[in-house]
């Protein structure tokens, strides 16, 4: 199972698991709410890419396969209006996603390979 498909069997699982009285409810504690509202301040603090840099995911942001975390990925091309994802289910990450970014990474077997991103998701290396 790659991990895009383990990540959402695991939110699956997740939502799945039914709220009862006789279980305890999750406590999280000040890291964990720390590092989502890091998070979230990363995802809303967007940069403005050009043709030819250079970027990486951002942490904690990273949603797909490709890149690797701290592999460097290329900035092939931005979109003036973004495409929006057509994923019809509202509970995958992918849902109504903005892909306004095309970025170009090298594959283990050394293809170079260009992919849609969400460039919110993404920092200069």
């Amino acid at each position: 199972m790659s991990n895009q498909q383990d990540v959402i069997a695991e939110l699956l699982n997740s939502v799945r698991e039914k709220d009862s009285d006789k279980e305890e409810e999750k406590s999280y504690g000040e890291e964990h709410l720390t590092q989502l509202r890091t998070a979230c301040d990363n995802f809303l603090r967007k940069e403005d890419f050009k043709v030819g840099q250079i970027v990486k995911w951002k942490k904690d942001l990273k949603n797909r396969k490709l890149p690797q975390k701290n592999q460097p990925a290329i900035v092939v091309r931005v979109l003036d209006e973004p495409i929006v994802s057509t994923d019809d289910e509202s509970s995958s990450p992918y849902f109504l996603e903005n892909l306004d970014i095309v970025l170009g990474v090298m594959s283990n077997d050394g293809t170079f390979l260009t992919f849609y991103y969400d460039s919110s998701r993404f920092e200069s290396y």
